[in-house]
């Protein structure tokens, strides 16, 4: 059996991934949440963990999303309560210059012993930027994967040069340096299916999150063979990570009737918000409210599993069997379902294969 490597999506928002799942305040992201679950993560021997990037959320009853931890000051924070688990903190490019970045990471690298990576964020959410004065023209949408290589050209520079010196069309840097330099080689991660972002994460990631709900293992699989064979080409070796929501509990039907659970109670507004920016992206047809399946509004179209113990280790294990090099988690109480997912899945899981340190620590 393959080893799957085990990532936490960490809970920086309010709601995560859950359109609705549990109330304002009781889904207000903190630090000490943030830290508490990490540290169960780290001590059951998970790989990694990431912190998304969210600067508007979408109203609602909940307030999904209204409520966020910026990534980079978290996973600081975090970096120095942890010894062992690989940090990702994501940027989105429009927002933050890459030589600020730049400095950013080699900061948390060295906080955290040589254990963060970065998660570049093209940005599709006009809403986000525009708030800021950071959004200067819809034709961004045809050129974001452009400003993306000049952004990852800009940061290699600097990581790696005693003077970095760049021209492009959207960045320039001239005599510049940047000390002390990181540890290690920042890995680089980041989203996206289309063509346009495979090629992208093929040229410079190290890893590809992936996972859409209509994706089965088989998709998932032929995704991930997708993404190797762009990579092949500029002799590279991409792995992806399926995003996740898990439901798990002790039968099938007891999972399947919480997620109906939520499915019934989710913050319709909020998903309204949600859906209605999407539009704002020239790249994406206008999408009709009612014919998207409340499963989709619910969980934010991302992939899901819901079922047994049994039921979510085999899928686990099958994706592992299928290449797929690992998954990203994320729980709709994470207080009560991480623990769960430990004591309960993880054991039954093949494809879960701590080294040594790691199942000590």
């Amino acid at each position: 059996m393959n080893k799957l490597d085990f990532g936490l999506f960490l809970p920086n928002t309010s709601g995560v991934t859950v359109v609705g799942s549990i109330p304002f305040p009781e889904n207000r992201p903190t630090f000490e949440l943030n830290k508490t679950v990490l540290q169960m993560a780290e001590n059951a021997g998970f790989d990694y963990a990431l912190s998304q990037v969210k600067w508007r959320g979408y109203g609602g009853e909940t307030q999904h999303w209204d409520h966020s931890l910026e990534a980079f000051t978290l996973v600081s924070g975090l970096a120095a309560v942890t010894s062992r688990i690989q940090l990702y903190a994501s940027v989105a490019i429009r927002t933050i210059h890459p030589s600020v970045i730049a400095k950013m990471a080699v900061t948390i690298d060295d906080i955290s012993g040589g254990r963060f990576g970065v998660n570049i964020v093209s940005g599709w959410n006009k809403v986000e930027y525009d708030q800021f004065g950071l959004w200067d023209e819809d034709a961004y949408y045809n050129y974001r994967y452009q400003y993306a290589e000049e952004y990852m050209a800009v940061l290699n520079e600097l990581w790696t040069k005693d003077v970095a010196e760049y021209k492009g069309h959207f960045f320039e840097l001239k005599d510049a340096h940047l000390m002390p330099k990181p540890s290690r080689r920042i890995p680089i991660v980041c989203a996206g299916q289309s063509d346009e972002a495979v090629e992208f994460i093929s040229k410079y990631a190290d890893f590809a999150f992936v996972g859409r709900m209509k994706d089965d293992v088989a998709a998932l699989a032929a995704l991930s063979d997708k993404i190797k064979a762009a990579a092949a080409p500029y002799d590279r070796d991409v792995g992806s990570l399926v995003l996740m929501t898990v439901i798990a509990e002790d039968t099938d039907e007891a999972a399947i009737a919480k997620r109906d659970h939520y499915m019934a109670t989710a913050d319709d507004g909020a998903i309204r918000q949600w859906m209605g920016y999407q539009v704002n992206d020239t790249h994406k047809a206008g999408i009709a409210y009612d014919t998207v399946p409340q499963i989709h509004k619910t969980f934010m179209g991302l992939h899901l599993v819901a079922g047994s113990y049994e039921t979510v280790a085999k899928h686990m294990d099958a994706l592992a069997e299928k290449g797929v090099k690992g998954v990203c988690l994320s729980f709709p109480d994470y207080l009560t379902d991480l623990p769960r997912f430990i004591d309960k899945v993880l054991p039954l899981c093949a494809s879960y294969q701590p080294d040594t340190l790691a199942a000590a620590a």
